[in-house]
């Protein structure tokens, strides 16, 4: 009995002791891992505190990369090329321009041939001085879809007159072109083209940046009535590379040059722009009455291929159409009405991109662009040039 007694005890005693010893090599192990040392099973205590990000540091670097964008702006000229019969020109190669801003050459950047996807809007007067002409507009929303939008383009349609009213969001849908240019009717006594055209850009600016941005005006080409100055419209649509094309009513000038109803507060009111008194010779100083205030003035080519300073242009269109590279047609008629829309259409699918960083952005305000063509005998026609830095609108 003793001597089994005697054996339990001894039994306990080392069962207790291998206990002791077991927790002591586990403790140990524990401590060797977390200690990092190698052939142990990790042992997790809970994440390290990391040092706070250096937040200075990273807004610097976001701050260099926004100057980086701004001071470094790819600027972009459609180019139409005609040569001394007035045809477009379509042969050349990029060694064959050279880009001037400021009057310092440039490296072109990109050299385009193929016109990108067209964006286009179509302003149209309506007020009552010209509703005898509108039924020569209505029947071309098909002309508008064929030629100048093709497959992948889109237009809008604006109405202006008292008011500035979309008739047709952009759309490709040819039916609904013509549908919105058939609805057209006369109202009121006013033209608020300026009005009309800050409302196109604004639309042009929420398309792709990669689209052909097109406004096509049917206007007698003066403004009437908006509160947009034309400073703002030149400054927008350089900025938003939209290029403007215009379609006068000129046939009716016995009609469109009676007095209107409508009389400005002043007769310096630079929101209101209209044709001189018959017979008044244009001056620079005459038509700084008209407008207003004067941008730089600069050279734009007009329709007939002559090149004249901006601030004797015949109309508040013609004026636009020149400074962002397009062209005012003033003849009106059903005839010739078509063929302008038909060559304007012609001129865009025709151009020549080209597209450079400029290295002249210490000089801030306006950049004259020019781009000379390396072929006698030919008339090269661009925008006119750009704000730098941007004005904010």
């Amino acid at each position: 009995m003793r001597s089994d007694l005697i054996g339990t005890r001894s039994a306990i005693i080392l069962t207790i002791a291998l206990a002791v010893v077991a927790g002591t090599m586990a403790g140990s192990r524990a401590v060797r891992a977390q200690n990092g040392v190698a052939g142990e099973p990790p042992v997790f205590t809970g994440p390290k505190k990391q040092p706070p990000p250096n937040l200075s540091k990273d807004l610097k670097a976001e701050e260099d990369l926004a100057k980086i964008k701004v001071q470094s702006p790819l600027v972009t000229a459609p180019v139409t090329v005609v040569d001394s019969a007035g045809e477009f020109v379509y042969d050349l190669d990029e060694k064959d321009f050279q880009v001037l801003d400021n009057g310092v050459p440039q490296k072109i950047d990109r050299f385009d041939t193929e016109t990108e996807t067209v964006a286009a809007v179509i302003l149209v007067e309506t007020n009552e001085a010209v509703a005898p002409l509108l039924p020569q507009v209505k029947p071309l929303g098909s002309m508008f879809s064929s030629l100048l939008l093709g497959p992948k383009g889109e237009a809008a349609v604006i109405f202006f007159d008292d008011r500035v009213r979309v008739a047709q969001d952009f759309s490709n849908e040819s039916d609904k072109l013509a549908a919105a240019l058939r609805s057209a009717s006369p109202r009121g006594d006013h033209a608020r083209l300026n009005d009309a055209l800050s409302r196109a850009i604004v639309m042009l600016e929420k398309r792709p940046r990669e689209e052909h941005r097109v406004i096509v005006a049917f206007s007698d080409g003066f403004d009437r009535g908006s509160e947009a100055q034309r400073d703002e419209i030149v400054r927008r649509a350089t900025a938003s590379e939209v290029t403007i094309y215009g379609l006068g009513f000129s046939p009716a000038e016995a009609l469109l040059l009676q007095k209107p109803q409508y009389q400005p507060e002043s007769p310096l009111d630079t929101n209101v722009a209209r044709p001189l008194p018959p017979g008044t010779v244009r001056t620079p100083t005459t038509s700084a009455q008209v407008w207003g205030t004067p941008v730089p003035v600069v050279p734009i080519m007009i329709a007939t291929g002559q090149i004249i300073r901006s601030t004797l242009a015949s109309s508040l269109l013609e004026f636009y159409a020149g400074y962002t590279g397009g062209v005012f047609h003033s003849h009106w008629s059903k005839t010739a009405l078509q063929e302008q829309l038909s060559r304007i259409a012609s001129e865009v699918h025709s151009q020549y991109e080209l597209a450079y960083v400029p290295d002249t952005l210490s000089q801030t305000g306006f950049h004259r662009i020019e781009v000379q063509v390396k072929r006698p005998g030919v008339k090269v026609r661009t925008r006119a040039g750009y704000f730098y830095p941007e004005k904010s609108p």
